[in-house]
């Protein structure tokens, strides 16, 4: 042994300590290491058995930590689109909308706004509400049993609905679904069979809205409470305000409500009418007479607000009737025979025709029947001021008729919106006056439906009917059509129908022309100041320029429609 061999045991035993502290310390840091989290082990896992015990706590400084090091870029995925997403990038990018005009491609006007495209499959929520799948929307027509006065061939009716619901299923975006319609007939006007009826509808087909296509005037107002009552949405022709606000979200009109329509006569009334004499009366003994205001009124309407409203306008209404729109046929007519007694005997010189178009016709042959001939002050109720309807008024009464009205002024040579759709969808036209109801009756819930997006429910039913922008009129500067909106803001209360403005007109019973089909028809609205429209609290102070053909037209000469002729291939 030499003597480095020697000094050897001697030299362990002098750093023996400081090499166990040293050894300690090299497992204490890979502890730590692997308790970071940069190791591959998981922590969880480290045995603890492999520390080496020591009977001293050794001082380890903190590790020196690596410097991070940067993860690979990762792509966020695509943010799923928002439903219906009107005015976004992605609704102009749906081939169905024409970015021009932000709406879609569907000739005419008042339609949606575009909104973002559908993928096919994709999941719509199915049964979001009752009468809603996956791929339906379920909506009750309820129809005449047989022969009216104003549908001579009632068997039509079912495929008029479904063409024209053909049009909408195929160009609006409905979310995966389609309009399905299904058909019961009146059993009766009266209280009870309006009851049955929307046991029956709601028994055997669930629907998620129904729209009342009975013509006779009576037996609608139970049938659309009850299904309203029963989480239906109802859709109507025309409704009252009060209807609308004691059914909120359920009770909706193509036409004004009664409010809307006051809030219109009663300004025209004071601006233009109240104050001066009798100019057109039927009996020429009347003319010159300070006018004496009245009005005949269903009793849908809330009386008490138009005697508020004439009151604001500087008016007075001298005598007031109502009739029971519930009424048969033998019970209208003998109303409509005291009501033209009691006008007489109160001296009513200028009579607010507050009728339906039904009620309209008969009023005005009781009025004959009286020998009572006053001025009569058109108000455009429930289609009123429709041409169509007033050919069958009495017209030496209705020759005397002037005042407001929503309906606008076509274009020479137009069809009806019906027709025109008709011909681009289809490829030939339609079943005349039952399309043109169909039509109608259609053409704002299918706005709706599109702008409510996929979770179909009453709730989002009716967003999307307030998210329509103000359309047509005098919200558009047009003239053809009336202008449109929902909900508030443009109206003291929030609006559950569609129409919104209007034009002054008078009747000309001798006036003839000849319409895109052929036919001479005679009678005919000319609208006042080239079918100048008015919203509410836009009516001039000016008297009145009716009867006076100067500026004066019945139709649009040379009409822009503002949307393209858009090529479609016929569905046949």
């Amino acid at each position: 042994m030499n003597d480095n061999q020697a000094d050897a045991p001697s030299l362990f035993r002098r750093f023996r300590s400081y090499i166990v502290i040293g050894v300690v310390a090299i497992v204490a840091i890979v502890a730590l290491v692997l308790t970071s989290g940069d190791g591959d082990e998981d922590p969880e896992t480290v045995d603890p058995g492999d520390e080496t015990p020591v009977d001293t706590e050794p001082v380890v400084e903190d590790p020196v930590e690596d410097p991070p090091v940067d993860d690979p870029p990762v792509d966020d995925p695509p943010a799923e689109p928002s439903y219906p997403g009107i005015g976004t990038d992605a609704a102009l990018e749906n081939p169905n909308c024409d970015p021009e005009t932000g709406r879609i491609r569907v000739i005419g006007d008042g339609h949606p706004p575009c909104v973002v495209e559908w993928p096919a499959g994709a999941d719509n929520g199915g049964e979001t509400s009752m009468g809603v799948t996956a791929d339906s929307i379920v909506m009750v027509v309820r129809v005449d049993p047989g022969q009216t006065d104003i549908i001579d061939d009632v068997a039509i009716t079912p495929k008029a609905w479904r063409d024209m619901g053909d049009i909408y299923n195929q160009h609006y975006e409905f979310w995966g679904r389609e309009l399905v319609f299904e058909f019961i007939e009146s059993s009766g006007t009266d209280e009870v069979a309006q009851r049955a009826d929307a046991t029956r509808a709601v028994n055997e087909y669930a629907p998620f809205i129904v729209h009342d296509a009975t013509t006779d005037g009576t037996g609608r107002g139970i049938f659309q409470a009850e299904m309203a009552a029963r989480g239906v949405i109802v859709w109507a022709s025309n409704a009252s305000w009060q209807e609308t606000q004691d059914q909120p979200g359920f009770r909706w009109s193509t036409t004004a409500d009664d409010r809307v329509t006051m809030l219109h006569v009663s300004e025209y009334i004071g601006k233009r009418v109240a104050g001066r004499d009798v100019q057109w009366a039927g009996d020429e003994s009347l003319n010159g007479q300070a006018r004496q205001i009245g009005l005949i009124y269903t009793d849908r309407w809330d009386i008490g607000f138009i005697e508020e409203q004439a009151a604001a306008n500087g008016f007075e209404i001298v005598e007031a009737v109502s009739y029971d729109v519930l009424a048969d046929s033998t019970q209208r007519q003998e109303r409509a025979n005291i009501i033209a007694a009691r006008m007489k005997d109160a001296g009513v010189t200028t009579v607010i025709a507050g009728t339906d178009n039904l009620f309209t016709g008969t009023m005005t042959r009781a009025a004959t029947d009286q020998e009572w001939f006053p001025e009569w002050i058109v108000t455009g109720y429930s289609g009123q001021d429709a041409a169509f309807f007033s050919r069958g008024y009495d017209q030496d009464q209705w020759q005397n008729a002037f005042g407001p009205g929503p309906i606008g002024t076509p274009p020479v040579n137009s069809v009806s919106a019906a027709s025109r759709l008709s011909e681009w969808h289809h490829g030939r036209d339609v079943a005349g006056l039952v399309s043109n109801l169909a039509q109608s009756a259609l053409r704002w819930p299918a706005v709706c439906l599109q702008l409510a997006g996929p979770d179909l429910t009453p709730e989002s039913f009716g967003e999307g009917c307030f998210a329509m922008p103000p359309t047509g009129g005098t919200y558009t500067d047009s003239i053809t059509g009336p202008g449109a909106t929902f909900g508030d803001g443009l109206l003291p209360w929030t609006d559950y129908t569609a129409l919104d403005d209007m034009a002054e007109k008078w009747w000309d019973p001798t006036f003839e022309r000849t319409n895109a089909n052929g036919i001479t028809q005679v009678g005919a609205y000319m609208v006042v100041n080239g079918g100048e429209r008015y919203a509410v609290g836009e009516w001039t102070d000016d008297d009145p320029r009716v009867f006076d053909p100067e500026g004066a037209i019945d139709r649009v000469e040379d009409a822009v429609s503002g949307d393209p002729a858009y090529e479609h291939v016929a569905h046949g």
